[in-house]
């Protein structure tokens, strides 16, 4: 007699835990949303000393959307030859080989 009581004491706030809702809005295996970096002006970006960093994809895509002169593809395509061009070759030079 005593030990279905004690088990329906014992599972009773395990079930209620369970079973309550919570509203912190974390979701488990659903990854959160990681804060975006703000635009880069072309400034910025020619101050920029960490070359991986200056020519990743995700650093350009920042400077493009901070330039609406540089929506265009075309425009895009020029501000590439004249400005991100030299200024690779300016921060890594070929190294002549031996």
């Amino acid at each position: 007699m005593l030990r279905p009581v004690f088990l329906s004491l014992l599972l009773f706030p395990v079930v209620l835990t369970g079973c309550s809702s919570s509203d912190s809005g974390v979701e488990i295996g659903k990854p959160s949303v990681l804060a975006e970096k703000p635009a880069l002006s072309i400034e910025d970006w020619k101050a920029m000393t960490d070359i991986t960093e200056k020519y990743d994809g995700a650093t350009l895509e920042r400077l493009r959307s901070d330039n609406p002169e540089l929506e265009s593809d075309k425009a895009w395509a020029k501000f590439e030859k004249e400005v991100i061009g030299p200024s690779l070759v300016k921060d890594r030079p070929i190294k002549e080989q031996i």
